[in-house]
Protein backbone atom coordinates (compact mmCIF):
# COMPACT_ATOMS: atom_id res chain seq x y z
CA UNK A 1 0.00 0.00 0.00
CA UNK A 2 2.87 2.38 0.83
CA UNK A 3 6.39 2.31 -0.62
CA UNK A 4 9.19 4.63 0.40
CA UNK A 5 11.80 4.44 -2.34
CA UNK A 6 15.32 5.83 -1.85
CA UNK A 7 14.18 8.95 -0.01
CA UNK A 8 16.89 11.48 0.84
CA UNK A 9 16.30 14.80 2.58
CA UNK A 10 18.98 17.38 3.37
CA UNK A 11 18.90 20.54 5.45
CA UNK A 12 22.03 22.31 4.27
CA UNK A 13 24.97 20.06 5.13
CA UNK A 14 22.81 17.87 7.39
CA UNK A 15 21.52 14.68 5.78
CA UNK A 16 18.30 14.02 7.72
CA UNK A 17 17.26 11.06 5.56
CA UNK A 18 19.76 9.01 3.57
CA UNK A 19 18.32 6.74 0.85
CA UNK A 20 15.51 5.39 3.06
CA UNK A 21 13.57 2.49 1.54
CA UNK A 22 10.82 0.26 2.97
CA UNK A 23 7.21 -0.70 2.29
CA UNK A 24 4.02 -1.48 4.20
CA UNK A 25 1.16 -3.46 2.71
CA UNK A 26 -0.77 -4.46 5.83
CA UNK A 27 -0.43 -4.69 9.58
CA UNK A 28 1.67 -2.37 11.72
CA UNK A 29 5.26 -1.19 11.23
CA UNK A 30 7.27 0.49 13.99
CA UNK A 31 9.83 3.21 13.30
CA UNK A 32 12.40 3.69 16.04
CA UNK A 33 15.81 5.27 16.49
CA UNK A 34 17.77 7.62 18.75
CA UNK A 35 16.83 11.28 19.01
CA UNK A 36 17.69 13.05 15.76
CA UNK A 37 17.60 9.83 13.73
CA UNK A 38 15.17 11.31 11.18
CA UNK A 39 11.90 9.72 12.29
CA UNK A 40 9.68 12.80 12.30
CA UNK A 41 11.36 14.12 9.14
CA UNK A 42 10.39 10.84 7.51
CA UNK A 43 6.75 11.29 8.53
CA UNK A 44 6.83 14.88 7.26
CA UNK A 45 8.08 13.67 3.88
CA UNK A 46 5.56 10.83 3.62
CA UNK A 47 2.65 13.12 4.53
CA UNK A 48 3.75 15.90 2.15
CA UNK A 49 4.84 18.56 4.65
CA UNK A 50 8.39 18.25 3.33
CA UNK A 51 9.55 17.37 -0.18
CA UNK A 52 12.51 14.98 -0.51
CA UNK A 53 15.63 15.91 -2.42
CA UNK A 54 15.47 12.53 -4.13
CA UNK A 55 13.36 9.38 -3.98
CA UNK A 56 9.63 8.73 -4.19
CA UNK A 57 6.62 8.02 -2.00
CA UNK A 58 4.11 5.62 -3.59
CA UNK A 59 0.69 5.27 -1.94
CA UNK A 60 -1.90 2.84 -3.33
CA UNK A 61 0.04 2.68 -6.59
CA UNK A 62 0.27 6.45 -7.07
CA UNK A 63 3.31 8.68 -6.76
CA UNK A 64 2.35 11.21 -4.07
CA UNK A 65 5.81 12.76 -3.64
CA UNK A 66 4.81 16.17 -4.99
CA UNK A 67 1.25 16.30 -3.66
CA UNK A 68 0.11 18.73 -0.98
CA UNK A 69 -0.60 17.37 2.54
CA UNK A 70 -4.32 18.07 2.13
CA UNK A 71 -4.51 15.99 -1.05
CA UNK A 72 -2.56 13.14 0.55
CA UNK A 73 -4.96 13.18 3.50
CA UNK A 74 -7.92 13.11 1.12
CA UNK A 75 -6.48 9.91 -0.35
CA UNK A 76 -6.65 8.32 3.10
CA UNK A 77 -3.06 8.64 4.36
CA UNK A 78 -3.67 10.27 7.74
CA UNK A 79 -1.10 11.23 10.37
CA UNK A 80 -1.04 12.38 13.96
CA UNK A 81 1.58 14.74 15.32
CA UNK A 82 4.15 14.59 18.12
CA UNK A 83 3.10 18.14 19.01
CA UNK A 84 -0.61 17.83 19.69
CA UNK A 85 -2.92 19.54 17.19
CA UNK A 86 -6.47 19.82 18.53
CA UNK A 87 -8.98 22.66 18.86
CA UNK A 88 -8.34 23.55 22.50
CA UNK A 89 -11.25 26.00 22.77
CA UNK A 90 -13.80 23.37 21.64
CA UNK A 91 -15.13 20.41 23.58
CA UNK A 92 -13.98 16.89 22.80
CA UNK A 93 -17.29 16.23 21.05
CA UNK A 94 -17.08 19.44 19.02
CA UNK A 95 -13.54 18.58 17.91
CA UNK A 96 -14.53 15.27 16.38
CA UNK A 97 -17.95 16.47 15.20
CA UNK A 98 -16.16 19.10 13.11
CA UNK A 99 -14.63 16.27 11.09
CA UNK A 100 -17.41 13.66 10.96
CA UNK A 101 -20.99 13.13 12.08
CA UNK A 102 -20.63 9.53 13.27
CA UNK A 103 -18.33 10.36 16.16
CA UNK A 104 -19.80 8.57 19.21
CA UNK A 105 -18.32 5.17 18.36
CA UNK A 106 -14.89 6.69 17.77
CA UNK A 107 -14.93 8.51 21.13
CA UNK A 108 -16.11 5.36 22.87
CA UNK A 109 -13.40 3.32 21.20
CA UNK A 110 -10.58 5.61 22.36
CA UNK A 111 -12.13 6.03 25.83
CA UNK A 112 -13.17 9.67 25.59
CA UNK A 113 -16.97 9.48 25.43
CA UNK A 114 -17.35 10.36 29.11
CA UNK A 115 -15.16 13.43 28.47
CA UNK A 116 -17.13 14.57 25.43
CA UNK A 117 -18.31 17.83 27.06
CA UNK A 118 -14.89 18.78 28.40
CA UNK A 119 -12.92 21.52 26.65
CA UNK A 120 -9.99 19.96 24.81
CA UNK A 121 -7.66 22.46 26.47
CA UNK A 122 -8.61 21.05 29.87
CA UNK A 123 -7.69 17.46 29.01
CA UNK A 124 -4.60 15.75 30.36
CA UNK A 125 -1.74 15.26 27.91
CA UNK A 126 -2.67 11.60 27.54
CA UNK A 127 -6.33 12.39 26.91
CA UNK A 128 -5.37 15.03 24.38
CA UNK A 129 -3.19 12.44 22.65
CA UNK A 130 -6.23 10.14 22.44
CA UNK A 131 -8.29 13.00 21.01
CA UNK A 132 -5.67 13.49 18.29
CA UNK A 133 -5.99 9.81 17.40
CA UNK A 134 -9.79 10.12 17.41
CA UNK A 135 -9.53 13.02 14.96
CA UNK A 136 -7.30 10.92 12.70
CA UNK A 137 -9.72 8.00 12.83
CA UNK A 138 -12.69 10.25 12.07
CA UNK A 139 -11.23 10.93 8.61
CA UNK A 140 -11.76 7.31 7.53
CA UNK A 141 -8.05 6.54 7.03
CA UNK A 142 -6.73 3.92 4.64
CA UNK A 143 -3.38 4.10 6.47
CA UNK A 144 -2.37 5.78 9.72
CA UNK A 145 0.92 7.48 10.56
CA UNK A 146 1.02 7.66 14.37
CA UNK A 147 3.71 9.89 15.88
CA UNK A 148 4.36 8.76 19.48
CA UNK A 149 0.78 7.69 20.28
CA UNK A 150 1.73 6.45 23.77
CA UNK A 151 3.47 9.65 24.85
CA UNK A 152 1.97 11.06 28.04
CA UNK A 153 -0.33 8.09 28.61
CA UNK A 154 -0.51 6.17 31.87
CA UNK A 155 0.24 2.42 31.83
CA UNK A 156 -3.50 1.70 31.90
CA UNK A 157 -4.14 4.12 29.01
CA UNK A 158 -1.22 2.57 27.08
CA UNK A 159 -2.69 -0.91 27.40
CA UNK A 160 -6.14 0.27 26.43
CA UNK A 161 -4.88 2.13 23.36
CA UNK A 162 -2.64 -0.77 22.33
CA UNK A 163 -5.59 -3.17 22.52
CA UNK A 164 -7.66 -0.81 20.37
CA UNK A 165 -4.93 -0.30 17.76
CA UNK A 166 -4.31 -4.05 17.65
CA UNK A 167 -7.96 -4.64 16.73
CA UNK A 168 -8.07 -1.76 14.25
CA UNK A 169 -8.03 -3.07 10.69
CA UNK A 170 -6.07 -0.14 9.29
CA UNK A 171 -2.42 -0.50 8.24
CA UNK A 172 -0.28 1.73 10.45
CA UNK A 173 3.24 3.11 10.75
CA UNK A 174 4.10 4.06 14.32
CA UNK A 175 6.94 6.19 15.68
CA UNK A 176 7.39 5.49 19.38
CA UNK A 177 10.00 5.79 22.13
CA UNK A 178 8.17 3.42 24.49
CA UNK A 179 9.68 0.32 22.95
CA UNK A 180 7.91 -2.23 25.16
CA UNK A 181 4.47 -0.98 24.12
CA UNK A 182 5.54 -0.69 20.49
CA UNK A 183 7.13 -4.13 20.21
CA UNK A 184 3.98 -5.76 21.61
CA UNK A 185 1.93 -4.04 18.90
CA UNK A 186 3.88 -4.16 15.62
CA UNK A 187 4.91 -7.02 13.37
CA UNK A 188 8.01 -5.33 11.92
CA UNK A 189 10.42 -2.62 12.99
CA UNK A 190 12.57 -0.22 10.97
CA UNK A 191 15.46 1.38 12.87
CA UNK A 192 16.86 4.73 11.72
CA UNK A 193 20.17 6.21 12.78
CA UNK A 194 21.57 9.43 11.30
CA UNK A 195 18.89 9.19 8.61
CA UNK A 196 19.85 5.68 7.45
CA UNK A 197 17.95 2.43 7.84
CA UNK A 198 20.27 0.26 9.92
CA UNK A 199 17.81 -2.55 10.63
CA UNK A 200 14.50 -3.94 9.41
CA UNK A 201 12.96 -7.06 10.89
CA UNK A 202 10.94 -8.54 13.75
CA UNK A 203 10.76 -6.76 17.12
CA UNK A 204 12.31 -9.78 18.82
CA UNK A 205 15.40 -9.41 16.62
CA UNK A 206 16.03 -5.72 17.34
CA UNK A 207 17.79 -6.14 20.69
CA UNK A 208 20.09 -8.77 19.19
CA UNK A 209 21.38 -6.47 16.46
CA UNK A 210 24.77 -5.02 17.38
CA UNK A 211 24.44 -1.92 15.19
CA UNK A 212 21.11 -1.04 16.80
CA UNK A 213 22.45 -1.53 20.32
CA UNK A 214 25.48 0.60 19.51
CA UNK A 215 23.27 3.35 18.07
CA UNK A 216 21.22 3.57 21.24
CA UNK A 217 24.11 3.22 23.69
CA UNK A 218 26.19 5.71 21.75
CA UNK A 219 23.35 8.27 21.82
CA UNK A 220 22.89 8.12 25.60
Amino acid sequence: MLRVEGVTKRFGALVALDNVTFEVNSGRLGIIGPNGAGKTTLFNVISGFLKPDSGRIIFKGRDITKLKPSRIAEMGLIRTFQILKVFRNLTVEENVKAVCDDYREILEDVGLWEKRNVLAGNLSQGEMRLLGIALALSRNPKMLLLDEPFSGLSPVECRSLADYLRDLKVPSIIIEHKLGELFDLVERVVVLNFGRVIFEGKPSEVVENEEVVEAYVGSS
